[in-house]
């Protein structure tokens, strides 16, 4: 075992890239909150890679700027927040494409500040993609997405 990295853990995920959606291994350390990865590295490091219009690929260092969403298990999501929040539910526009879902905000915070202001990747919960160019939704239970890709977002309605 080499000691100067520490103990690594493999996330299998699914990916939504600028380049189509492959599946394979993100690396990263045991202790890694795996939001806080994706948010903090640049690139990626994935194994046994498959790409539908490339096929398999042993190794990928995929870029955080072309990584659009990373659907996940649920075990590699943060647990919530103890500051008190509510669901919000909104339409995340992505270049190609759209994620309609659940995203836990704080009370006092409307979706546009929260998008204009979080420095990590979005968790969405119960999340609807809608690719374009593959003319196919695809169902997620957690999803997260990268802010710096997003064209748009709804604000949901509210009272007047």
């Amino acid at each position: 075992m080499n000691s100067t990295h520490p103990p690594q853990q493999a996330v299998h995920a699914r990916v939504l890239t600028g380049a189509g959606w492959l599946e394979g291994q993100f690396h990263l350390a045991k202790l890694h909150a795996f939001s806080e990865y994706l948010a903090h590295h640049g690139w990626y490091p994935l194994t046994d890679v498959v790409m539908a219009k490339v096929g398999l690929l042993p190794f990928l260092e995929l870029s955080q700027r072309e990584t659009l969403l990373v659907a996940v298990p649920p075990e590699a999501i943060p647990p919530p927040s103890p500051l008190e929040r509510h669901d919000v539910s909104a339409t995340l526009l992505l270049p190609g494409g759209s994620v309609d879902g659940t995203l836990a905000l704080a009370t006092s915070l409307r979706l546009s500040d929260f998008v204009q202001h979080t420095t990590g990747f979005i968790h969405v919960k119960k999340a609807n993609v809608k690719v374009w160019a593959d003319n196919a939704a695809l169902y997620f239970e957690d999803l997260l997405v990268n802010p710096q890709r997003l064209v748009g977002v709804t604000e949901p309605e509210t009272s007047k």
